[in-house]
């Protein structure tokens, strides 16, 4: 979330921030009436005439482990922020810098709020996605990329 936001909710009296808390049911016919809450005091049900759902503040990457890099808050450096050292040797067999999107892993791309150092909005992720889609064709016309030689071939 954006430092501005959090000043501005901590600054409101009339928000009340509830940490460790899950909205487990919504009640209402036309209209929002009521949440569920569990957190730490239990269940509770709160008049409620409106909702808004922030996801995306935890990149949620810990499958992506192993096959391609992640930054120190577990989201997925791309393109031009990703180090020498994130590279690796496979990049050097492919003569080429990682495409626009395109992972420290050769062919994997990452858009949207995985993307270290994305905006972290809905329009920005949908715009990423419709960019990747050129990104994915220039890197299927590369081919595939060259088999290393097995030892004492």
């Amino acid at each position: 979330m954006s430092n501005y936001l959090i000043e501005r909710i901590d600054a409101d009296s009339n928000i009340t921030l509830r940490k460790q808390t899950t909205v487990v049911a919504l009640d209402g016919d036309e209209t929002l009436r009521a949440i569920h809450l569990n957190g730490p005091d239990g269940t509770v049900v709160l008049p409620c005439a409106g909702l808004f759902s922030f996801i995306g503040a935890d990149p949620s990457s810990l499958w992506l482990s192993g096959c391609a890099a992640l930054d120190e808050n577990g989201f997925v450096p791309t393109d031009l922020s990703l180090t020498s050292e994130q590279l690796g040797l496979e990049w050097e067999s492919l003569e080429r810098s990682p495409l626009p999107f395109e992972t420290s892993h050769p062919g994997l791309f990452a858009i949207g709020d995985l993307r270290s150092g994305s905006m972290k909005r809905v329009a920005t992720a949908v715009g990423e996605g419709s960019a990747s889609v050129r990104s994915v064709h220039q890197y299927l016309a590369f081919g595939p990329p060259p088999t290393p030689l097995a030892p004492n071939a």
